[in-house]
């Protein structure tokens, strides 16, 4: 709906407004569930796709509404992404950052390797409080499976950033 606003009336912004808010009010409580400041998920399946999510919201809102949404939580999902988070200091994206993840399930199967750019679910937060990422087996689908759009969303989400990074909006 953000990308939208350029070419609606002037209503259409005010009447986002209280919804912008009420996810900049929701973004804020998150910073007081875990120290990393972005959705975790917990279940059974990995939450990689919640924060890049969660990123590519921020950065929708805040260009549309920069005084209610800053740009922290953007920096926040790819910090997570790339090895800030409560498992290890190991990147989700394989091949970016010191340390990433290098044995994924992908089309590359089982052959114990991974593809430059993949995206894995990441993180697994088991009851009551104990994340788990294997690192070395790939058929924990739920933690090393690459999930495909998440490779496009992780694209936009660096473009952001790095468009941020360099003072843009």
């Amino acid at each position: 709906m953000a990308k939208a606003i350029p070419h609606m009336p002037a209503s259409y912004l005010t009447a986002l407004e209280p919804a912008a808010r009420e996810w900049a009010t929701k973004a804020q409580a998150s910073l007081k569930e875990n120290p990393f400041g972005v959705p975790i998920t917990t279940g059974g399946w990995a939450g990689s796709g919640a924060v890049l999510n969660f990123g590519l919201t921020a950065y929708a809102l805040h260009q549309a509404f920069p005084n209610l949404v800053d740009t922290a939580p953007v920096t926040r999902a790819l910090d997570f992404l790339h090895g800030h988070h409560p498992a290890s200091d190991r990147s989700f994206v394989s091949g970016v950052g010191a340390v990433s993840k290098e044995v994924a399930y992908g089309s590359n199967r089982a052959d114990f390797s991974f593809i430059p750019g993949g995206v894995v679910p990441g993180v697994l937060l088991l009851k009551p409080d104990y994340p788990e990422t294997r690192d070395d087996w790939p058929f924990f689908w739920g933690e090393n499976e690459y999930v495909v759009p998440e490779g496009a969303m992780y694209i936009s989400l660096a473009n952001a950033g790095a468009r941020l990074a360099q003072g843009g909006k």
